[in-house]
């Protein structure tokens, strides 16, 4: 079976892909100004560095290989949820706890305060506390009671 083209249907065929190229590239071109023009984040929320996060797992989840849904169930997330986290779009603040808890990781490290978010506050400490008293016997004074060397 022979297949013969005229150099007429190629040249069709060639202008079709070149205007849909042409096209692609001239919406890639406009979603990169948008992008530009409006940044994802401007810091004004609080979120999570899951681009940072997803660098830290994919050596564990490479390490790991087994396949992304069966990481994902033991994980209690979506393989999608694993999915967004490595692209470092924004999941939910507990899909992150459960994705760091797995990894042995510490959730905060990847948390951004908003833009002028005052530092965290430090625990209260108690009002009034007693003051614990030592009622044991220690080895000094047993010794010096008894008579022996202190």
């Amino acid at each position: 079976m022979s297949l013969h083209y005229d150099h007429a249907e190629i040249a069709r065929a060639m202008a079709r892909l070149k205007k849909a190229l042409e096209k692609r590239m001239q919406q890639d071109d406009q979603l990169e100004r948008s992008r530009a023009a409006r940044p994802i984040r401007s810091g004004e929320l609080a979120a999570y560095d899951t681009a940072a996060l997803g660098r830290k797992l994919r050596p564990m989840l490479e390490y790991d290989g087994r396949g992304w849904r069966a990481l994902a169930a033991e994980i209690g997330v979506t393989s999608p949820d694993l999915s967004r986290v490595m692209a470092g779009q924004d999941v939910s603040a507990a899909k992150i706890f459960a994705i760091c808890d797995w990894a042995g990781l510490a959730a905060r490290r990847f948390y951004r305060p908003p833009k002028g978010a005052p530092k965290p506050r430090k625990r209260p400490r108690p009002m009034h506390r007693p003051r614990q008293m030592f009622h044991g016997k220690s080895t000094e004074t047993v010794g010096a009671a008894e008579g022996g060397k202190a």
